[in-house]
């Protein structure tokens, strides 16, 4: 079964084959339990759609049942399994529960802790029964996983020790490298840290590290963008990458999301597969305004689009129960004062339909729309507007001059990004750099835009 046959975001019911011809590990990335996936909107239950069916706890329960219906031989988590040790109560029940169920479905369970669950996830593996905490306190330990008495791979993790770590844990395995096992079996690294991230507070880790630490593959756990698949491509590559969040916390998240299949062949290879599975899913489009006379107009394509893209995904074998799209308006329309009052006023937040088995919704409409006006002719003047205009066709550059302008723009506005007000937004953990060149240039054109409109309208009316 490959990854698209998981429909709708629940695992088929599946008759397994008695016996494995490889060794199986679902490796699971970020989880974060405790918490809920922010963005979702208010009507979800009026199409019979339970938010908690979305939520990090719903998609832990969907990647067990993948683990026991492939029969894996173990279960691994990357880090921050748990939101925080605040949420580690509401993460109790859940957790324990589908430990049990792997328990019982023969199945060993392995965790590293990460920054998020550094307090909560010791506390809980002393709690429940089959969990083990592996490399506690910052001390690198190996497990060996065996099936029917043979050992068919080495698991070796690291587990934060504090909140904030600066160094890297490499630097510890490196100078005090694990015992290998007496048979030849594939070395698995289980991390959850910031790779490339020099100076970093989340234990920043360096690629040439996890190429000299002697594994067969690295399964890291903290950014939540899977990039395990794109680092696994080349033949005879090492795996080595993020599984990614379970499933999307918030709009940022896009893609596919859900646990990783890991083959272990009696050759040595490992060959990781991603599933799909995750019960809502995150996606950006693009949506042309051309041809729009009215905003009414751009209400039915919105859903036309919407309906779409949820039946590409279901042709796909990727399905989930919930599609939130962040839609880009681009082109080009003669209602563009219309539109975008439209788009302010909010109407389209309450525009949900339904495709198939899943539910689509609008998280952001963006403006990114072009004026139905000749800017080179319009800057061609020396009044305001062709001034306004001259700035518009130079942000549409990509040169000296234009960056020369991002960068002082970017000076200007510093001061306001650096208030304590938004710190709470640059430590979240979906963050970014909000005065980048590619957001401030898409700002100083929305706003820009806007703001000629604005001018000339003005203009006409006096």
């Amino acid at each position: 079964m490959s990854g698209q046959s998981l429909r709708h975001g629940r695992a088929p019911q599946l008759v397994p084959d008695p016996v494995n011809e490889n060794a199986l590990i679902l490796a699971i990335g970020d989880v974060h339990l405790g918490t809920s996936c922010s963005g979702l909107p208010d009507g979800l239950s009026d199409l019979d759609v339970d938010p908690a069916s979305l939520a990090p706890a719903a998609a832990l329960r969907l990647a067990v049942d993948c683990a026991i219906d492939r029969k894996v031989d173990c279960v691994l988590f990357a880090g921050d399994v748990v939101e925080s040790a605040n949420a580690r109560f509401e993460a109790m029940a859940p957790l324990e529960k589908n430990v049990q169920r792997l328990v019982d479905a023969g199945i060993e369970v392995i965790a590293v802790a990460g920054n998020h669950d550094v307090d909560a996830l010791p506390r809980l593996a002393q709690l429940i029964g089959g969990f083990r905490l592996l490399g506690a306190g910052g001390r690198w330990e190996a497990a060996l996983l065996s099936r029917a008495g043979e050992p068919f791979a080495q698991v070796l993790g690291w587990s934060f020790p504090r909140k904030h770590v600066r160094e890297s844990p490499l630097a510890q395995l490196l100078a005090e490298p694990l015992p290998t096992p007496s048979s030849p079996v594939p070395r698995i690294g289980l991390l959850h840290g910031d790779l490339g991230a020099s100076g970093g507070r989340y234990a920043p880790i360096r690629q040439s590290e996890l190429d000299d630490a002697g594994c067969d593959a690295w399964l890291l756990g903290h950014i939540h963008k899977p990039s395990l698949a794109g680092a696994s491509a080349a033949p005879g590559a090492r795996p080595c990458g993020y599984l990614g969040s379970l499933v999307g916390l918030d709009p940022s998240e896009t893609g596919p999301r859900g646990p990783w299949l890991v083959k272990l062949s009696a050759d040595g290879g490992v060959e990781p597969e991603h599933i799909a599975l995750a019960p809502l899913r995150w996606e950006r489009i693009q949506v042309p305004v051309d041809g729009i006379g009215h905003a009414d107009d751009l209400a039915d394509r919105l859903l036309a689009e919407a309906r779409e893209r949820a039946w590409t995904l279901a042709e796909d074998g990727l399905a989930p129960r919930a599609l939130g799209l962040r839609a880009e308006l681009v082109g080009a329309s003669s209602a563009y004062d219309n539109i975008r009052k439209w788009i302010a006023d909010g109407a389209w937040k309450s525009m949900l339909r339904s495709a198939g088995d899943t539910v689509v919704f609008f998280n952001r409409i963006t403006d990114a729309m072009d004026l139905s006006l000749d800017l080179r002719q319009l800057a061609s003047g020396h009044d305001p507007a062709a001034l306004l205009a001259q700035r518009l066709l130079l942000l549409g550059q990509d040169d000296e001059r234009s960056r020369d302008f991002l960068g002082r723009g970017r000076a200007h506005l510093s001061e306001i990004d650096r208030e304590d007000i938004w710190q709470p937004v640059r430590e979240h953990r979906s963050g970014a750099d909000s005065l980048s060149d590619e957001d401030l240039r898409a700002f100083l054109l929305r706003s820009g835009k806007a703001a000629l409109s604005a001018m000339l309208s003005s203009q006409k009316s006096s």
